[in-house]
């Protein structure tokens, strides 16, 4: 029987579901403990609110490659966000983030099927180009506070369709952006070698 606490409104809630489990926190102070990395270069990419991949394509040459797999593992927190939809009228669009040829990011979107007819239909159409596209197009669509977790190992396993590269995890956020009450959930997935680009 697998448990998942979420954070919600200041309050913690246990809540049984099934997917693979991650425990996000409000901070990623405590979260900071890995060795050989450099969480004050990391947590000025960790913090920010705007665009990375804009940032990203000022200072190196970017590249997103959309992940076209069948993997349909929610994560906990994905399930518990909709959690009045069924998972398979859930939308999961993967991709991979190079910088400089370099993995730096992994980032997972989810919204349901039915929220691609309205305003977010967008989302389907970005193929190879950044979230931000959409995200950052109306100023009324707002940004939720940042949630933080280091993956474990089973997580990684099965959220991660990449082999070569869940041993290549630093942290993780997520944060969710709503426009006129329908909401899509962002979680991503910092690699060490983001830290070879300064904020």
């Amino acid at each position: 029987m697998t448990y998942n606490h979420i954070f919600k409104d200041g309050l913690v809630i246990t809540k049984k579901l099934l997917g693979p489990r991650m425990n996000w926190q409000k901070t990623y102070s405590a979260l900071t403990n890995k060795p050989n990395i450099d969480y004050y270069n990391l947590g000025c990419w960790l913090k920010n609110r705007k665009s990375l991949t804009n940032h990203l394509k000022d200072i190196a040459d970017l590249r997103i490659d959309l992940i076209t797999s069948k993997n349909k593992n929610f994560l906990l927190s994905e399930k518990y966000h909709f959690k009045s939809f069924r998972p398979e009228s859930l939308y999961l669009r993967e991709v991979l983030i190079y910088a400089n040829d370099l993995p730096v990011m992994y980032a997972r979107t989810v919204l349901p099927y039915r929220y691609l007819r309205g305003h977010w239909s967008g989302i389907k159409k970005l193929k190879s180009s950044p979230l931000s596209e959409v995200v950052y197009e109306r100023p009324s669509i707002k940004r939720s506070t940042f949630s933080y977790a280091i993956p474990t190992t089973t997580s990684v396993k099965k959220a991660i369709p990449c082999n070569a590269l869940r041993a290549d995890i630093a942290i993780a956020r997520q944060s969710s952006f709503t426009y006129k009450k329908e909401s899509i959930l962002l979680s991503e997935f910092f690699f060490k070698a983001l830290n070879k680009f300064e904020y």
